[in-house]
């Protein structure tokens, strides 16, 4: 049931004529926004990077609002910093809560208090989201474009 509603909503975005190339580096582009760690300027992400790089609004929008609604969220949010974590403390070496900037630190200390953590670093939340959002594009980009490729021609087909 999931599978058949989420190829009756990715046909929507597909039209007779449009590059699945470009289709398939949209949906990515929208995948690395929904990983991002800016909150909040998704959706100027999104509108920005579609125009910069002329990709399809539509279709960025689509990726970055499938990953990342308020369901996901927390989890991605928290992929992200323990991605961070584990590049920058464990592999790195870094102690990464010492290099916070001090107006970041009632916030960390704060959300540190609430979940019960010693230390949060803002550079782990920040390195982590970026580059776990760059392999999920990377990495999702050969399945999706075989996807758009082969909804066009049934839409193709569809319409002759």
């Amino acid at each position: 049931m999931i599978k058949q509603r989420l190829k009756k909503n990715l046909s929507r975005l597909v039209q007779p004529g449009k590059s699945p190339k470009k289709l398939a580096r949209s949906f990515c582009i929208g995948t690395f926004i929904a990983f991002s760690p800016f909150v909040g300027l998704h959706t100027v992400m999104i509108f920005a990077l579609s125009w910069v790089l002329g990709l399809e609004c539509a279709a960025v929008f689509a990726a970055a609002w499938l990953i990342n609604n308020p369901w996901t969220m927390l989890p991605i949010y928290a992929l992200d910093y323990h991605a961070g974590q584990f590049l920058l403390c464990r592999l790195g070496g870094l102690d990464t809560a010492a290099y916070n900037p001090s107006f970041i630190e009632p916030i960390t200390t704060r959300v540190a208090s609430l979940l019960g953590a010693s230390n949060i670093s803002i550079w782990s939340f920040i390195v982590g989201g970026n580059i776990v959002g760059l392999c999920a594009a990377c990495l999702l980009y050969p399945l999706v474009k075989p996807l758009f490729e082969k909804l066009i021609r049934e839409q193709e087909q569809k319409d002759l």
